[in-house]
This record gives structure tokens, sequence and C-alpha cells, in this order.
């Protein structure tokens, strides 16, 4: 039901405009029991439960994290062994050089899982959302990124009975306006 695949440059779609949060979420759900698949939503602020009406799974972020806090922590723990038994090895107040060192380890190796973990989710943030250098953001409706928000539907994978049925139910979920979309500019619907 969420589409990741082209750029909305490259689409028809057809859009209504909400002011409130809960009107876009009774619409989506309204949307999902009809049948009818949408194509995003977009809002300027995060509104909750709305992935969830949506149909959009749990993120496998977590696994991300933690495979990079994993990574960093074995990097922390043999980059100290290395320098303390094989490169290095010295004798500082005491401290065995072996594995039985590992308690003074502690700083460093949090250390380096913090490190890991926050670059590896940054780059891995930019990666998925494919927001690489002069990627053009897909913008609707510029009241998106201000107080509106958005609800589109590819009108390419519907049929005029299913566009009728979807222009009714938005305006009787609160729609504002429900715009057609081609390209750069937004097109009125009447």
């Amino acid at each position: 039901m969420f589409c990741f695949s082209k750029s909305i440059d490259k689409r028809n779609l057809i859009y209504g405009v909400f002011d409130d949060e809960n009107k876009l979420i009774n619409t989506v759900e309204t949307v999902r029991e009809k049948g009818i698949e949408i194509f995003d939503c977009f809002t300027p602020f995060p509104v909750h439960h709305l992935d969830t009406a949506m149909g959009i799974s749990r993120s496998k972020l977590s696994v991300a994290a933690f495979i990079c806090g994993a990574t960093g922590f074995g990097l922390g723990l043999l980059l100290q062994f290395y320098m303390m038994v094989f490169d290095w090895p010295m004798n500082i107040g005491g401290k065995p050089t072996s594995f039985r060192m590992l308690p003074s380890m502690v700083p460093v190796v949090f250390e380096c899982t913090i490190l890991c973990t926050a670059f590896g989710l940054a780059i891995l943030f930019f990666i998925r959302n494919k927001m690489g250098h002069g990627v053009v953001p897909d913008i609707l409706d510029l009241r998106q990124t201000d107080d509106k928000l958005l609800i589109a539907f590819d009108s390419d994978k519907l049929t005029k009975y299913n566009i009728e049925e979807l222009n009714t139910i938005l305006k009787e979920k609160g729609a504002l306006e429900i715009n057609k979309y081609s390209g750069k500019y937004a097109v009125k619907n009447k």
C-alpha cells in the first residue's frame, strides 16, 4: 500500500488537502477499507499512528542500530587490545596487558559503540531516504511544508468509479481541496 518506487514528477496524482491530522487519519482508514491504494501522505510534522493507519510495517532501524553498535563495540575492543597487548604493551598503574584489563576498556568501548551507531544510522538514513546531494524534494503543494496535510493517490491506478468514490470520500471526511498533479503545477479539481 506504500510506494517507494518512482519520483512524483513521473506520475499523475490526485491529492486531498487537510488541515487536521485526525481528519487525515480517518480518511486513510476509510480509503483503505474501500480497497483504494494510497500513494503517500505528506505532512509538515510527524503524525502519530499515521503509519499504522496506512499499513506500513515497523521500521528495521533498530536492527541496523544493533549491527552498527555491535560493530563499534567489536572495533573498540579490538583497537584497545591490539594497542595494549601487541603494538605497544605498557604497564599503566599495574594493570595487566591481557583480557584481564577489560574493565579499563569500558569507556573507550562505550564511546566507539555510540560513535559507530550514530554515524552508521546517519549514513543509512540518507541512503534509505535517497537524500543525496542535488536531490529535488517531492512537493505536491507548497503548503505541505507549512500547515497542510496531503493524501495522494495515483490516478493511473484508479478506475473512473474509484475516482468518483474517492472524491466523495475526501469531501465527506473534510478535505479542504481536491487537486490533480501532473508534473510541476497543481490543477484544481472542479
